[in-house]
């Protein structure tokens, strides 16, 4: 087809019309688009000059309020401007301007929240209520909203509703869950039970009580709710079964700790037992281990682990020295749970290459809350060169004794200096429980 122009005869009044109605509308949303950017950019800058003009600030969020009046966010810039700037007379215009930021945004739930957050702040506590629940449905999924609206009903006095509104924020996000634990104690302490079903009956929400509880203090509390909790619930709160863990051990309730550990997931714990005494796990370097080997380093000597000269297993523990001067070795050590009064035997093996000095190691037991006081020892590692030697000793825990303090230590040096060299390595250890009464030492 042959292109075609089509001409139209805009002299008659009737044809231009629409032209310049058309026109005219295209300048008016041009000019409408260039007002409410002008005033958008004039409300954000606004707060920026409050601190060193105040009445220039006020002169500006008030101009772009002029120039962009359905422009929910020049509204909300003037209404915080006449919030902060502690003008009693101000307090009226802000919450109407926070009321007309909400209006022109119904949908938007941070405008809702923020009008809510401001208008129970400026004294209107139940207008506030009202602005953050619409905030919190615009939202139901939202962590803010639920926390915001929960803590203006706990000001307000309705604890319960207030805590069914923490309940969901942190179902949202867990993270808020001990600042609700704390709300939940500062408003139920010391009724457990209230403040238990304040934060929530969710396994979750019970295992971080637990945690909060133990590092707060109040660990006979932990306990109670730690003891509710099913088996296999507890199996998968780690979290919750280190922190009432570490709180039973710094009280020196040992055993108890133990068992917690071990009904929290953690495996190869057990009463009168090394844990890892074959050194095949990576032993912990910075001693947060309760039950395990804890080991860390000082100039002069190094421990590390080697897989090449085990007595059984795979790896074994490896100390190598190299220190013209005086080394106080105690850099190894386990905490183990025991029989109050019973009688132990502890066995190990000890290799050693090239050592040499005229004070070795020993290991030695002392009770965990008094280190420097010796409960048993074994015979210091022979110098040289030696292949795998077996070495054991016995010792009686004491009536109270819960735990024992496991050591490689190195003896006292008679010259007061005494160098040391070479490499001394150490592999299964284990304990023995036996009849009648160790020798005494």
């Amino acid at each position: 087809m042959a292109d075609q122009v089509v001409l139209i005869n805009v002299r008659p009044v009737v044809a231009r019309a629409p032209l310049v109605l058309l026109a005219a509308l295209a300048l008016y949303c041009g000019w409408a688009g260039v007002r409410w950017g002008i005033g958008n950019t004039m409300a954000e800058t606004a707060p920026a000059s409050f601190a060193k003009d105040p009445a220039a600030a006020f002169e500006s969020a008030e101009a772009a309020v002029r120039l962009a009046p359905q422009d929910p966010f020049t509204h909300l810039m003037l209404a915080r401007l006449k919030q902060y700037s502690f003008d009693p007379e101000a307090v009226p215009q802000a919450l109407e301007e926070y009321q007309r930021a909400a209006e022109l945004a119904p949908n938007d739930y941070l405008i809702w929240v923020e009008a809510g957050r401001a208008r129970g702040a400026l004294g209107d506590a139940e207008g506030g209520i009202r602005m953050l629940r619409r905030g919190a449905e615009l939202a139901p999924s939202y962590a803010q909203p639920r926390w915001h609206l929960g803590n203006a009903l706990l000001r307000a006095g309705r604890n319960e509703e207030a805590f069914a509104e923490l309940r969901r924020a942190t179902d949202a996000d867990p993270n808020l869950r001990p600042q609700v634990f704390n709300l939940a104690w500062q408003v139920y302490a010391p009724d457990l039970a209230r403040v238990a079903d304040a934060v929530g009956k969710t396994p979750e929400a019970r295992g971080q009580l637990v945690a909060v509880l133990a590092g707060r203090g109040s660990v006979e509390d932990a306990q109670k709710v730690w003891d509710g909790l099913g088996p296999d619930v507890r199996r998968v709160q780690s979290v919750a079964a280190d922190a009432l863990a570490r709180a039973l051990f710094a009280k020196g309730q040992y055993r108890r700790s133990l068992t917690v550990l071990s009904e929290g997931g953690v495996p190869g714990l057990a009463v009168g037992q090394f844990t890892d005494g074959g050194f095949e796990s990576d032993v912990d370097a910075k001693g947060r281990a309760l039950f395990g080997w804890n080991v860390s380093q000082q100039a002069g000597s190094l421990v590390a682990m080697d897989g090449r000269n085990a007595h059984g297993g795979r790896r074994a523990l490896r100390v190598t020295f190299s220190a013209s001067t005086q080394v106080d070795f105690r850099n190894v050590g386990q905490v183990v749970a025991v029989e109050p009064g019973a009688r132990y035997r502890l066995s190990f093996y000890v290799k050693t290459d090239e050592f040499r000095s005229a004070a070795t190691l020993a290991v030695m037991v002392s009770e965990p809350g008094a280190p420097e006081t010796i409960v048993a020892a074994s015979a210091p590692a022979a110098q040289g060169s030696q292949n795998w030697q077996p070495a054991s000793f016995e010792f009686t825990a004491g009536p109270k004794t819960e735990a024992v303090l496991v050591r490689i230590v190195r003896v006292a040096c008679a010259e007061g200096t005494c160098p040391i060299y070479g490499k001394i390595l150490y592999d299964d250890f284990s304990l023995e429980r036996v009849n009648g009464r160790a020798p005494a030492r």
